[in-house]
């Protein structure tokens, strides 16, 4: 009967354990000097290995030609235990099998001497799933077991066991594996099946997968099913219902252009394509993630899971973004991420999400400004945005730098004075020269505020420490109606251009 990709590759030695090399150590050494704990709990995301070593560790300590630090699999008990024949070793599912009724039964069987081999081996799989009364059947056991018994408790959430049954354990902790360490393992596995896999393809599965192996040779499998001839990027999206980056690389372009019609036209197609907007959004996390990462780092990145052919795109248009911009894109989608699972209108959500992204002060604003000087630049974004009054070519350099960074200004300055926040989203923001800030208000009394030092300082302080550098900050009061009219321009362009896409109409 066939055998599933996961089952068939799964490790039979430490020596095959993949991206778990602090626990085939631990266990090795462990054996090899004879000082093996009574209990283990291991403790790790889904499809990262606990119960393979919990396997390989009952047939290591029973082997004939052991206890070794690898089993031999070719005597009478490593076939025996790999087959599920010895009754000496006893795999238990917590999750189907909680009660104290269960664990009494458990603890009978352990009170006697081992038939078959030299060590009795309870394993007890998703351990946390225990009742509270199960947990205290077993403490007893735990804290005085009897001779030639180990335990291996596994479990995915270590948070919920007791901590009395956590302190009488030996605790390794299987952690996730990298995207690198994935990749290189699915092309061994496609490769062994006489099949060929497209780079692409193998990261994209790679990255699904979340760091679980297993979850990862599923996924492998699906598609392999599903494409008879070379695998391509296009049939794991097929398979998994996702999108492609070049639609999260049209859409950053489309933000970057300012060009609203063209961001929801995109939206359209993903919907229209019965795409799952949550898994849409969380693609559009690991995007601008990525972005992120290879702003930081340049063509290190690869070593972060970036794939190489998407490299420099990212690079290059990370580049045109900014840090700043990152960040904000990324703040907004983590708040969307949290409610677009449950959301019963997903679409508006993402609507909403890329109307805040134009308008807010998350959005793309122009990077680089003309060189020509002595003319005001706006930056189409809103209130309390930076607007170049009258720079110098020497002074082109400071718009840049605070535009890219003035999410996190606002961010952390709501964090330092919420007055002060509230106060400066009533104005506008612009340079009077490379030295000084201005804020223009309509009322005299927003311009007194804002120059007292309870509001000055905060301020300055929040610029000193995204720019490294201070600024002085000064208030003016302006005509009404004279001092936002780029920015109300703006407003009124996005509006009517949200009116015709939608087909609206303006009652009031």
């Amino acid at each position: 009967m066939y055998q599933a990709l996961y089952r068939q590759w799964r490790p039979q030695a430490f020596a095959e354990l993949v991206g778990q090399e602090h626990v085939a150590r631990t266990l090795q050494n462990a054996l090899e000097q004879e000082r093996l704990a009574h209990a283990y709990l291991f403790c790790g995301p889904r499809g990262t290995g606990k119960t393979s070593v919990a396997k390989i560790l009952a047939r290591a300590i029973n082997c004939e030609a052991g206890p070794a630090r690898e089993p031999c699999n070719l005597c009478a008990a490593c076939l025996g235990i790999q087959a599920g024949r010895v009754i000496d070793v006893l795999e238990i599912d917590a999750a189907s099998n909680r009660g104290i009724d269960d664990i009494r039964e458990l603890r009978e069987k352990v009170r006697y001497a081992p038939v078959e081999v030299r060590y009795k081996v309870a394993i007890i799989d998703e351990v946390h799933m225990l009742s509270q009364e199960a947990f205290n059947a077993l403490l007893k056991t735990l804290e005085d077991p009897p001779s030639r018994v180990l335990f291996v408790l596994a479990t995915t959430e270590p948070h919920k066991l007791p901590a009395t049954i956590v302190s009488r354990c030996q605790r390794l902790d299987f952690h996730l594996i990298g995207i690198a360490v994935i990749a290189e393992r699915l092309r061994s596995v496609v490769q062994s099946a006489g099949r060929t896999i497209s780079e692409d393809a193998v990261y994209l599965i790679a990255e699904e997968a979340n760091g679980g192996l297993r979850d990862a040779l599923s996924l492998l499998e699906q598609v392999l099913a599903y494409c008879p001839g070379e695998v391509t990027q296009e049939d794991v999206l097929a398979v998994l219902g996702a999108v492609g980056r070049d639609v999260f690389h049209v859409l950053t372009e489309a933000l970057l252009r300012r060009d609203l019609s063209a961001a929801l036209f995109l939206l359209d197609d993903v919907t229209a394509g019965g795409k799952d907007l949550h898994h849409f959004t969380q693609q559009a996390v690991r995007y601008y993630r990525d972005l992120m990462v290879v702003l930081a780092c340049g063509k290190e990145a690869e070593r972060l899971g970036i794939g190489p052919d998407w490299l420099q795109p990212l690079i290059k248009q990370a580049e045109s973004l900014g840090m700043g911009t990152i960040g904000g894109i990324l703040a907004e989608l983590h708040g969307l991420l949290a409610e677009v699972r449950w959301a019963t209108r997903p679409r508006l959500l993402w609507e909403l999400t890329i109307f805040r992204l134009f308008m807010s002060g998350g959005g793309i604003t122009q990077l680089v400004p003309e060189p020509a000087a002595m003319t005001t630049q706006s930056s189409s974004l809103g209130k309390s945005r930076p607007e170049q009054l009258a720079a110098a070519p020497e002074e082109v350099q400071t718009l840049p730098a605070l535009t890219r960074m003035w999410p996190r200004v606002m961010e952390l300055l709501k964090k330092e004075s919420i007055k002060t926040h509230a106060l400066l989203l009533s104005g506008d923001v612009g340079f009077r020269d490379s030295n000084t800030l201005e804020v223009r208000y309509e009322a005299q009394i927003h311009c007194e505020m804002m120059d007292s030092p309870e509001n000055k300082k905060p301020l300055q302080a929040v610029l000193k420490e995204v720019l490294g550098m201070e600024l002085a900050i000064c208030c003016v009061k302006v005509a009404n109606g004279t001092g936002s009219l780029t920015v109300e321009n703006d407003l009124a362009e996005m509006f009517s251009s949200a009116v015709e896409i939608f087909d609206g109409q303006v009652i009031d």
